[in-house]
């Protein structure tokens, strides 16, 4: 088990956002958080990052275990360096910066040492990046800046990478290319956690599913065999 949420709850100030949350991911495995918007998806995934702290006028209680450690109350930077990467929610690439520069300045080693994500691998993962290397943030198109924020968590070699809503405002065609680098990250057996509100790619992407209403887990199961009146009644698809 690479990741364990129990019984976690997670506050913006006075609002409660999550319930006695629990959650797994095995270790090499894909599994997504499926909800309607506002339902607890981004909150979970920055509560794994410790990203909802006092500085943010926020909490989380109940505990957060990853590969043993517990990560509730660290702070941000170290579970990075202990092997979380995050793609956060609307890219949020540096702007002034060329596709090259933005991979440079997140590259470091993972928390065993290795540096198996370079800028071969990652070339060769994303070749579109490649012929765009010296290109400002800001003139890649949106699909380009999403793999680029891809690209940039995967330069921090993690154990486990957290993607939030990553097909948000992309157009069909981008979300299928990322159901292909998804599939891809699969099979290098790296952990994913995937945020989505856009059903068809969280299930085409994922082994295992959530699905949270109202900051609560109101089914678990494989993907694969979430029952069709599941997937009406809590998400209308």
């Amino acid at each position: 088990m690479i990741l364990k949420l129990h019984d976690v709850n997670a506050y913006y100030g006075s609002s409660h956002i999550l319930f006695d949350m629990d959650l797994e991911v095995e270790e090499g495995d894909s599994v997504c958080i499926l909800g309607r918007n506002g339902v607890g998806k981004s909150t979970t995934l920055k509560s794994i990052m410790g990203l909802l702290n006092p500085k943010n006028h926020a909490s989380v209680t109940g505990s957060i275990m990853f590969q043993g450690q517990e990560l509730v109350k660290k702070p941000t930077y170290k579970i990075s360096r202990a092997g979380v990467g995050y793609v956060p929610q609307g890219r949020q690439i540096f702007p002034t910066l060329s596709t090259k520069e933005n991979l440079l300045l997140a590259a470091k080693a993972g928390p065993d040492g290795s540096r198996f994500w370079d800028l071969d691998k990652i070339y060769e993962l994303f070749p579109s990046l490649k012929n765009r290397e010296s290109v400002k943030g800001a003139r890649l198109s949106g699909g380009e800046q999403q793999m680029l924020a891809i690209a940039r968590g995967l330069m921090q070699n993690p154990k486990l990478l957290l993607l939030d809503e990553i097909t948000e405002g992309l157009a069909p065609i981008v979300v299928d290319e990322l159901v292909e680098v998804v599939e891809r990250l699969r099979s290098y057996n790296v952990s994913i956690l995937v945020a989505e509100q856009n059903v068809r790619f969280a299930m085409s992407v994922s082994r295992h599913c959530y699905i949270i209403e109202k900051g609560s887990v109101v089914y678990y199961g494989e993907t694969a065999k979430i029952p069709p009146e599941i997937i009406e009644q809590y998400l209308g698809a």
